[in-house]
């Protein structure tokens, strides 16, 4: 009795899927956004985090897990200029300044490769407005996104785009990435992730509320945090009162993309203006 009564179902919905194929391939194509090295042109604020294996040729103690954020500018010709910070397993480089070359296809994905040897291909989306990328060096295993930076749209008797007045206010922020010893005493470098928000202050001042999961422990609260922020070259530093440091590369007054400076971290954060 259940087959008979299924079989004339699963019958109709074979009939409704060809019926809605044969709708579609009868339909009009939609239209394709075509790309050319000339998309690609202005100022980006990227992260990025992942893992480098020994393929990559790395001394030891720079394999593992990795996250890095950054700046980078496009010239709409095929050439680049990139800024970053990197953590290699808990091991900080940088800032640290490349130039490149890139080459974008019609259908808007393109390559690059910076001048110490380091590949990528990414996809351009949005109109410009976000680049989906993949590091392709052997021995990477690394993604990341980068967000244009927006044309200031203040008067020119506002803050200037890239001052502590500028960013001040609230914030949600996800971290992502990997911590340890010394920063977590007696604890293993291992996965963190976190959530939370972080109020900036006009006087410099920030306070911040963060929940995290360290190697799959949640906090069994939420944890509040203080310290003090500032601004120089539209990068935005985070000095807490309990010495952790982050650095952020400013996006826009929405946006600053963090990496944490501790030694034993390679933690990428995302804040969004809330």
């Amino acid at each position: 009795m259940f087959f008979k009564f299924k079989l004339p179902l699963v019958r109709s919905s074979v009939l409704c899927l060809a019926a809605a194929f044969a709708f579609a391939a009868g339909a009009e194509p939609a239209s394709r956004q075509s790309c050319s090295n000339a998309s690609l042109h202005g100022s980006y604020v990227y992260t990025a985090h992942g893992v480098t294996l020994p393929a990559l040729g790395l001394p030891a103690p720079l394999t593992g897990a990795f996250a890095s954020s950054g700046s980078a500018e496009f010239d709409g010709q095929g050439h680049f200029t990139l800024t970053a910070r990197s953590s290699f397993d808990g091991v900080l480089q940088g800032p640290a300044t490349v130039t490149g070359s890139y080459a974008v296809n019609a259908d808007c994905s393109y390559t690059s490769q910076a001048s110490n040897g380091v590949t990528f291909r990414a996809v351009i989306t949005g109109h410009g407005a976000e680049l989906l990328i993949l590091q392709t060096s052997k021995g990477t295993v690394i993604s990341g996104v980068a967000e244009a930076r927006r044309e200031r749209e203040e008067s020119e008797d506002e803050p200037r785009a890239c001052s502590i007045r500028h960013s001040a206010g609230s914030y949600g922020f996800i971290a992502d990435g990997y911590a340890g010893a010394p920063t977590l005493p007696g604890a293993p470098f291992a996965p963190l992730a976190g959530v939370g928000t972080v109020n900036l202050n006009a006087d410099g001042t920030f306070t911040m509320m963060a929940q995290r999961s360290v190697n799959g422990s949640i906090d069994p609260q939420v944890l509040p945090l203080t310290g003090r922020a500032t601004v120089s070259d539209c990068t935005l530093t985070l000095d807490f009162d309990i010495g952790f440091y982050f650095i952020g590369t400013i996006r826009d007054r929405n946006e600053i993309f963090f990496i944490e400076t501790d030694p034993g971290t390679a933690l990428s954060v995302r804040a969004r203006r809330i």
